[in-house]
């Protein structure tokens, strides 16, 4: 009875058969056809939010991720669209991070909910910011040589 079952249902409908409707869009969507055919979804708005986030986030890592590949687009802030950010991080660790959330999408696409992502996405800002800090960046360079000390656990 859901729009991924096949079923259109007419704007008629929302007046006659209105919670045959709303129990349709509840399960997941409801496609309605108005009279001129155009096609509409009623759906859960924090589904449509959620999916909403998911592809905005998408675009912007596509967006990023022609600036990290070979003879991709110039290593510019502007570049990266909405994770200029990413900028002030060295390659390595703009690789790490497309690879982390590329991963942490697709859970959240699967159903999952999006704290994770939201996680991801602070984490790496903040650490956007220290490598944008020149001081902490000199502290970051030098640390890469330093060998990790030992922890007893």
């Amino acid at each position: 009875m859901s729009a991924d079952e096949g079923i259109a249902y007419q704007a008629t409908d929302l007046a006659r058969n209105h919670r045959e409707v709303i129990d349709a869009a509840r399960r997941g969507s409801a496609l309605i056809r108005d009279k001129d055919g155009l096609a509409l979804v009623m759906a859960p708005a924090e589904e449509t939010r959620r999916t909403r986030e998911i592809s905005d986030l998408a675009l912007d890592l596509v967006r990023a991720a022609s600036v990290m590949i070979p003879g991709g687009a110039a290593r510019t802030a502007g570049a990266y669209g909405g994770m200029a950010w990413l900028s002030v991080l060295p390659i390595e660790s703009q690789r790490r991070f497309f690879h982390e959330m590329s991963t942490a999408l697709m859970v959240a696409a699967s159903g999952a909910t999006l704290r994770p992502v939201e996680i991801l996405l602070g984490d790496w800002r903040a650490t956007a910011e220290a490598w944008a800090d020149p001081d902490t960046r000199e502290r970051l360079l030098a640390d890469e040589d330093t060998p990790m000390p030992s922890i007893e656990l």
